[in-house]
């Protein structure tokens, strides 16, 4: 097999690899819910997913200080680091076979989340993908989060990759800002948590509807 367009593919976990919008944004309610405060509206919360969780917080908790935020995020941490949280995910469809087929390919592959690793290795083994993963770089790996670069610089590093042969892959603007900012390719997915007309605004390099088109737009088969 020829060698793959894309040496290096980073994708964001939830909205492109797992569907796990109500998951995250019922939990987000729950935790202002806990700790005394007035719910948030789902859509909202929803269009902050895939920042640091302390930026998500601070946008769904209006008015709160520095000391409630901090506890918002120990709250939701807790929560979502359970063994019982992790057991929900479930991946979108064509998910595990396209990441398979392009690990065979050649390509690799590195999630990269603003969730902790330790969560995020939990996730991608329950799911059954661990196996076809290079990487995990979760939020506590870096020092800047989406849509800062600084996750695709350290896998660019740590791979030793051109940014010409990496490729970004997720569902938010956070995502498209955070490849494009680094220099790398970007592919918007539009079946996510952010609107697919946003994305596009956005201009990424490729846009796809389900993730089995990936395989054909990494390996370049098909004549792309």
């Amino acid at each position: 097999m020829p060698e793959p367009r894309f040496a290096l593919v980073m994708l964001d976990l939830d909205g492109t690899l797992v569907d796990s919008e109500a998951m995250l944004v019922g939990l987000v309610n729950e935790t202002l819910a806990a700790n005394g405060m007035p719910l948030a509206s789902p859509r909202r919360v929803a269009a902050t997913i895939g920042l640091p969780l302390d930026e998500v917080f601070r946008r769904a908790a209006h008015g709160a200080d520095a000391e409630q935020i901090a506890a918002l995020c120990v709250h939701y941490r807790r929560c979502a680091d359970a063994a019982e949280f992790v057991s929900r995910f479930r991946l979108f469809d064509g998910v595990a076979d396209t990441l398979a087929a392009l690990c065979r390919a050649g390509t690799r592959l590195v999630v990269a989340t603003s969730k902790g690793k330790a969560t995020t290795l939990d996730i991608v083994r329950h799911c059954g993908i661990a196996a076809w993963l290079h990487d995990v770089i979760g939020g506590d790996c870096v020092a800047r989060g989406k849509p800062h670069p600084e996750m695709v610089e350290h896998a660019l590093a740590t791979h030793d990759i051109a940014p010409e042969r990496a490729l970004v892959v997720g569902d938010t603007s956070f995502d498209i800002q955070m490849g494009q900012a680094a220099g790398v390719a970007t592919c918007a997915v539009t079946y996510g948590m952010h609107d697919a007309d946003a994305l596009r605004a956005l201009r990424p390099d490729f846009v796809i509807d389900r993730f089995a088109s990936l395989f054909d737009l990494v390996t370049g088969s098909n004549g792309q």
